[in-house]
């Protein structure tokens, strides 16, 4: 399923109005369409919800999720260090606009929140999380095209400070005892994340 027909299949959930979801997904698609994006775009909420298609028996309120997930990085300014305040602030006034609970909204507030620093006790909000840093864990060389999009994202700030603030995140993920908030993703993709890591720390 594509995004924008994701999209509308899960809004058409809250609201009839073919206007306004229309007009919600072009407010997203505009966002994560914009220029200076190489890897916070709709090609990473397309990889994170094939992720979400293949544990979705595991979520507990799939539409909860499907919501952080396409607001998440709706905000995207390296300049900045509240994106996700920002995107959650954006995603809650947007859907105030149809028929959606406070307490629903809040939930996704605080989801998109936890994508800040990855650590929750929820158990959706694991899974989202896990899912955000599925990139870490993949092949060699797939991760290895996600550092230049990275870098390319970056591409104003000069190198040096590049590498001081890329080495500190880095060092930050190696560091903790587990990078993935559930089960299934250590299983899978621990080991292969913290040797990606490590590999991208040490040619810096």
């Amino acid at each position: 399923m594509d995004l924008k027909k994701r999209f509308h299949k899960l809004v058409s959930n809250y609201t009839k109005d073919e206007n306004r979801i229309e007009s919600l997904w072009i407010d997203i698609h505009k966002h994560y369409s914009e220029k200076h994006r190489a890897y916070h775009n709709l090609t990473h909420l397309n990889e994170i919800f094939k992720y979400v298609d293949v544990y979705k028996q595991h979520i507990e309120n799939y539409d909860c999720l499907a919501f952080s997930i396409f607001y998440h990085d709706v905000i995207y300014n390296i300049w900045k260090q509240d994106n996700e305040e920002k995107s959650a602030d954006f995603a809650v006034k947007q859907l105030s606009k149809i028929n959606i609970e406070t307490s629903f909204l809040e939930k996704i507030y605080q989801q998109i929140i936890a994508t800040k620093t990855h650590e929750t006790t929820d158990k959706d909000t694991k899974w989202m999380v896990d899912f955000d840093l599925g990139i870490l864990g993949v092949s060699a060389e797939t991760y290895i095209n996600y550092t230049k999009q990275i870098r390319e994202e970056y591409k104003l700030v000069p190198k040096i400070l590049y590498k001081k603030g890329r080495k500190k995140v880095l060092q930050h993920f190696i560091d903790k005892p587990f990078i993935y908030a559930t089960e299934e993703f250590r299983n899978l993709y621990e080991d292969q994340a913290k040797h990606n890591l490590t590999n991208e720390l040490n040619k810096l």
